[in-house]
């Protein structure tokens, strides 16, 4: 599933979560998996980007960088065939961070992606509209998101990987118009 990439994996998790480690990042890796398993693709190649470790801040036009070294990780997005992003709901939308670091790509620049985007909150009311906007923000960007958004209650984060199947049953078929791996 390489095709020569990069960073090597054509599944990229992004997670904007400010703390890295956190059950955002649970649930984001259970949706690759899931989706990947009812697909057919091999979840070997999956990549997962936080961004609580890799980015700098940058208000200019040259992207800013973390600590943390690596591949660039702009390039790992928009290189990916599947982008599963994933951030909790900060005052009912997408975290600062995760807004920052996708400010720093150009409009359409992620045409040959398709994503699924993930939020989690306290409700269900801030998890469905952080979930519409970050999809909105995603669509913008260009990316192709055939399916609908996955919206976490936190009640939920302990039972993300049934809550990450029942999603992917639900809607793995809409990802057969959009194949994951690179032929």
């Amino acid at each position: 599933m390489t095709g020569g990439r990069p960073s090597g994996a054509d599944v990229v998790v992004l997670v904007g979560n400010p703390r890295a480690g956190s059950r955002t990042r649970a649930v984001a890796e259970a949706v690759a998996r899931a989706l990947l398993a009812r697909t057919g693709d091999s979840a070997d190649s999956v990549e997962v980007l936080e961004l609580a470790d890799i980015v700098g801040v940058s208000f200019g036009p040259e992207p800013a960088y973390g600590a943390t070294a690596g591949p660039d990780p702009f390039e790992t997005v928009r290189s990916a065939r599947l982008l599963v992003v994933a951030t909790p709901a900060y005052k009912g939308s997408y975290t600062g961070l995760l807004k920052v670091f996708l400010d720093q790509l150009e409009h359409r620049q992620l045409a040959d992606v398709t994503a699924v985007p993930v939020a989690v909150a306290a409700s269900p009311t801030h998890a469905d509209a952080a979930a519409a906007a970050l999809r909105d923000l995603l669509v913008e960007l260009g990316a192709q998101v055939p399916a609908p958004p996955l919206a976490v209650r936190e009640s939920q984060l302990a039972q993300a990987d049934e809550v990450a199947a029942n999603w992917a049953d639900q809607h793995a078929h809409a990802f057969t118009l959009h194949p994951i791996a690179r032929t």
